[in-house]
């Protein structure tokens, strides 16, 4: 049997948060209302309200921790951003011995490694089964922000999308993919900014599951009854349609190469 996939992609959180603010619920998913009712053991957050203030804000209570995660990783790899202090005619400071022995080569600057911009897209889906803890969504956020600041500094530019929601129904006849974009690659990558998308379990508790409860696409029933399950085979489905440069993973794939950001990047097939 077949699945009909429910699609939709938004270009930031602003724009998610506005659309599914502002529509009513679909048919199927009337009388739910998980989004708001779940409590802060599930989601994080103790109700709708706070999990809006916290991406408005910033998740700050982790950013220590995913930040020393990161550089740690980092560290581990060795990896180097391709840029070079260099002697000069002209630069932003003076290099003093230089200056003083009177030698034209008296300025510093800063040289980038010229080089062709390879840019990719990873979409990741931090969707599990209702038993997953925080602490999981945790580490593997740290795995991925790892992953894609090992990517850059390599010289590899990334887009990210999360996907909030990525579950078959209970029938196995409906899908959904609903992605919303947290990075550009022409950005710089900005922890505090992305630690709620990428690590709060109330991006996908949260606005994931109004997502769900307000999207027109939605037609099976079985949604109404747990909001889905958690399946590989669609996972499948969905990598199978990803394009060149396209890239998708899930907190299980975090988990399976036992949270090592390198092992991510060579299961994606990115090429540094």
């Amino acid at each position: 049997m077949s699945i009909r996939v429910v699609e939709e992609h938004f270009g930031s959180i602003h724009e998610l948060l506005r659309v599914i603010s502002a529509r009513p619920h679909n048919a199927e998913m009337a009388a739910r209302n998980s989004s708001e009712e779940n409590g802060k053991g599930f989601t994080g957050t103790k109700n709708w309200d706070e999990a809006v203030q916290l991406f408005q804000m910033g998740y700050t209570d982790v950013l220590p921790q995913i930040k020393s995660g990161i550089e740690k990783n980092v560290k581990a790899t060795g990896v180097q951003n391709r840029r070079f202090v260099r002697t000069g005619v002209v630069g932003y400071a003076p290099h003093v011995p230089n200056a003083i022995n009177g030698l034209p080569n008296s300025m510093i600057y800063t040289e980038t490694q010229s080089q062709k911009i390879k840019a990719v897209t990873i979409y990741y889906a931090p969707t599990e089964n209702c038993g997953t803890e925080t602490t999981v969504f945790i580490k593997s956020g740290i795995c991925v922000l790892s992953a894609i600041n090992i990517l850059e500094l390599s010289g590899v530019r990334v887009n990210l999308n999360v996907v909030m929601f990525n579950a078959t129904n209970c029938t196995d006849t409906e899908g959904t993919f609903a992605a919303v974009k947290v990075k550009d690659f022409r950005d710089q990558m900005d922890v505090q900014k992305l630690c709620f998308p990428v690590v709060h379990p109330s991006l996908f508790r949260r606005f994931g599951f109004k997502w769900l409860e307000t999207s027109p696409g939605i037609k099976e029933k079985g949604w109404a009854f747990g909001y889905g399950h958690y399946s590989q085979k669609y996972n499948k489905i969905i990598r199978q349609n990803m394009r060149d440069n396209e890239c998708f993973i899930t907190l299980a794939d975090t988990n399976q190469v036992e949270y090592s950001p390198e092992k991510l990047i060579e299961q994606m097939g990115i090429k540094k």
